[in-house]
């Protein structure tokens, strides 16, 4: 794409999607900031913790929060006025952004349009309404296309693209130690788990059973020698403590509480491995540098595997995998399997890529294409 001419002074971002979306977004940020430094690059979220995100990152000068979600229709638009009054030249919508409401957001906020067009759903989402767009491509990652829009503001896109930033404090980082040192954690190998996932779009289909979760876990105790963090946002405490419970290794098997995002973060990042659901904290590891194994079941993981950290993609490559594309349409199992492409993955398989990626060399997950298909390694089973 060749670069528009456009002499910008200020980007609205929209990251009106969660935390691993944000977090995928901050290469673009940052490629931004770092080819236009006199750029004013401002954030609309409507997540108190894509804002926690953002307020750290210094690419960003302000973060804007409207809580679509939870206030009267009246109050967004009336904040979204206020928005529009600071007269942004351009608004980016962050991929993914195939919703209707997105659109309208973007059109309140004024400046020219940016964004995404859609393989699915497109026109009835109202994309029609961005005024420069790039196509949809999912054999990219969502790095990669959003890196595809810096063109329309007039950057050329990065031939080594950045990784995932999370700008984590030292603050942050002496509450992480300090939660370890309470617990006598630390001599050993820590090994991090997230068994949840988000909720929406009945997105809960894509976990991998708790008590596999608590299998891995002891397996972990026993033949690895390891401490476990079991890692969760607060509305998955109970599952965070049967994981620890069936676990039945009371003395090694910690579900992590009390902490912040960036709290949480800091202890991902003492973890030798962040074994993990498609989820939200699978990008924060990413972020941390933590290697991963991630458990996929439906998502497509060539749009959304861990960004430039070693890691292993456990999956069962189905007929009808992946099925789920970016629209407002929730998840479901079409073809009435009962969601196998993620039940039906062992403990074995996690156990083996666990194995694999503990022994291989740290620097071999930097890739900017790691296979995810066609090797015992990337897809098992």
């Amino acid at each position: 794409m060749p670069v528009q001419p456009h002499n910008y002074r200020s980007v609205l971002c929209l990251c009106l999607s969660g935390i691993g979306d944000a977090l995928t977004f901050t290469p673009f940020v940052q490629a931004l900031h770092a080819a236009r430094p006199e750029l004013v690059i401002d954030v609309l979220v409507m997540f108190k913790s894509a804002a926690a995100l953002f307020h750290t990152n210094p690419a960003v000068q302000d973060v804007l929060f409207v809580d679509f979600l939870n206030q009267p229709g009246w109050r967004s638009l009336r904040e979204m006025l206020a928005v529009r009054q600071r007269n942004y030249d351009a608004v980016v919508a962050a991929l993914p952004a195939n919703r209707w409401e997105y659109n309208l957001i973007q059109v309140l906020a004024g400046g020219r349009r940016i964004g995404h067009r859609y393989l699915h759903c497109d026109r009835i989402n109202l994309n029609f309404l961005k005024q420069d767009a790039v196509c949809e491509d999912d054999q990219l990652h969502v790095v990669e296309k959003n890196l595809q829009l810096l063109p329309f503001l007039g950057v050329p896109v990065p031939a080594q693209p950045a990784g995932l930033l999370m700008a984590i404090t030292a603050d942050d980082r002496c509450v992480a130690d300090a939660w370890l040192q309470t617990r006598t954690l630390g001599q050993r190998r820590l090994i991090g788990l997230h068994p949840g996932s988000a909720m929406f779009k009945n997105h809960i289909n894509k976990r991998w059973p708790a008590a596999e979760f608590a299998a891995l876990a002891a397996r972990c105790v026993d033949e690895l020698d390891a401490d476990l963090l079991v890692f969760g946002e607060p509305a998955e405490q109970a599952l965070k403590e049967r994981i620890v419970q069936q676990a039945a290794r009371p003395a090694r098997v910690h579900a992590v509480d009390h902490t912040t995002l960036r709290q949480s973060a800091a202890l991902i990042a003492r973890c030798a491995v962040m074994v993990t659901n498609d989820s939200a904290l699978m990008h924060v590891a990413a972020a941390m540098h933590t290697p991963v194994v991630a458990i996929f079941a439906y998502t497509n993981p060539r749009g959304l595997y861990p960004w430039q950290v070693p890691h292993r993609i456990v999956r069962h490559d189905l007929p009808c995998s992946p099925c789920f594309y970016y629209s407002p349409k929730p998840a479901g199992c079409r073809v009435r399997l009962d969601y196998a492409c993620i039940r039906h993955i062992t403990v074995r398989e996690v156990f083996a890529a666990v194995l694999d990626l503990l022994n291989a060399p740290r620097a071999e997950g930097n890739a900017d294409h790691p296979a995810v298909d066609g090797t015992p390694s990337s897809r098992i089973g």
